[in-house]
């Protein structure tokens, strides 16, 4: 769902990394989520997820489930979970922790992903990722 770059040439305005809330309440029918995405994608944006969402999303789906998460993955963008992704979600967990906030290994990384690919995070859960340098958006308001 969305590419780089548009079919009229113009470079992506944005790229977006959908976190797993945000998936799942598109697999489930959620209107104004599937909208936010369908704006995104309008506006030019490039919309994408990364491996944990991926896993997660994989791991929670129901046997009859399985071909619409496939399908969907199979349409976004895949966002590289990098070196530098990874050392900031090493960074995220150990500045966090010495302010008394246990940020999970998965969040932190798609934290991680998501800054070091210079995307934007779009999740309904806001205070899972409190990270101070990461643009976090919910589609719901």
């Amino acid at each position: 769902m969305g590419a780089r770059n548009p079919p009229d040439g113009e470079p992506c305005l944005n790229t977006y990394l959908l976190d797993t809330t945000v998936l799942i309440g598109h697999l489930r029918g959620l209107e104004e989520i599937t909208q936010f995405i369908l704006d995104l994608i309008t506006e030019g944006h490039a919309v994408g997820t990364s491996c944990v969402n991926i896993a997660e999303l994989h791991h929670g789906a129901r046997p009859k489930e399985r071909k619409d998460v496939q399908a969907l993955v199979d349409r976004l963008e895949f966002l590289e979970t990098t070196a530098d992704a990874s050392a900031r979600a090493g960074k995220y967990q150990a500045r966090l922790r010495g302010e008394g906030v246990t940020l999970h290994t998965a969040d932190a990384l798609v934290a991680g992903t998501a800054r070091a690919n210079g995307a934007i995070l779009v999740t309904d859960n806001e205070a899972d990722f409190p990270m101070r340098d990461l643009r976090v958006v919910r589609p719901l308001r």
